[in-house]
């Protein structure tokens, strides 16, 4: 029977959608806050722009090359607090970014990252738009890069291990081009809790126990402890004693380890709270993180 012009175009339409490739959702699924109220005047009225032309530029463009469906995507916030103005363009603000992580099995999150940083100065301009140039440093745009592939290093890194290592490694590359032009804010002599440090320490061999940690913390211990909880407990006295043995081999705290404590104290505390060796849990967590003892304390006290 011949096949009529309709029944070919069908049949190319149906080829079309069979081999077309699946479409790529975006990584990163960020809140946006921005607060200008500090800065007095309405020539400052333009920022109200801003918090929009941020939640584009980090949720409407692919970082990876993978192919992510809308729900893997990595929910993440940027809150700028704008401090002071110097001119019209150029200004100090207080960033804060964060991202968590589904726990498998559970409608939980965790908290996978979290970071103050209290020193960004930068220049925006009206009207200026944010392009992405990893060639080129931008004292506002680099930065919200650098951010931008930290969330996804610590993502893939608590899903496989070692798995972020590329993103932290094009963060590092954003912190070169910063030091290649004096950029303020990336790194500051004597000071370890910079841009530059936090990079350098994750991406340093003698690290990678924090590192494997996140996996086995996040993938071992909380993505199991919902069908095996008793085996996870072990897990989880296990990661502390090996971060113990990094702690010893350090020497002191570190930036990447303090951060780890940050966004983790609160879980290990309640997650630990009825571990048969939480007594054990407790005396490594009060040694490598003597600033959280009181939430700790609850192991012991209970």
């Amino acid at each position: 029977m011949p096949k009529g012009p309709l029944f070919v175009a069908a049949a190319l339409c149906l080829l079309a959608t069979v081999f077309s490739p699946p479409a790529r959702a975006q990584e990163l699924n960020c809140t946006v806050a921005v607060d200008y109220t500090a800065l007095q005047g309405n020539e400052f009225q333009f920022l109200s722009e801003l918090r929009e032309e941020i939640r584009r530029y980090l949720n409407d463009r692919s970082w990876t090359e993978d192919v992510y469906q809308d729900r893997e995507r990595i929910d993440c916030g940027f809150n700028i607090t704008f401090r002071q103005a110097e001119g019209l363009s150029r200004f100090q603000a207080q960033l804060v970014v964060t991202s968590t992580r589904p726990i498998y099995g559970t409608p939980q999150r965790t908290n996978v990252f979290a970071i103050q940083d209290d020193d960004w100065t930068f220049d925006y301009n009206r009207g200026q738009g944010l392009i992405f140039n990893p060639a080129r440093f931008d004292s506002f745009v680099s930065v919200l890069d650098f951010y931008a592939y930290l969330i996804l290093g610590y993502d893939y890194d608590t899903f496989s291990e070692l798995g972020g290592e590329p993103y932290f490694e094009r963060a590092r590359q954003i912190a070169e081009l910063a030091r290649g032009v004096g950029a303020l804010g990336w790194e500051q002599a004597g000071d370890e809790r910079t841009r530059s440090a936090l990079i350098q320490q994750l991406l340093d061999p003698r690290y990678q126990p924090l590192r494997i940690a996140l996996f086995e913390y996040h993938f071992g211990v909380l993505d199991h402890f919902a069908t095996e909880h008793e085996a996870a407990w072990d897990r989880a006295v296990g990661v502390l004693e090996r971060l113990f043995t990094l702690y010893e081999e350090l020497g002191v705290r570190r930036y990447a380890t303090d951060l780890f404590w940050s966004a983790k104290h609160q879980e290990l505390a309640a997650l630990l709270a009825d571990a048969p060796r939480r007594s054990d849990a407790y005396d490594l967590l009060v040694e490598m993180d003597p600033p959280h003892q009181t939430t700790y304390d609850a192991l012991i006290t209970r």
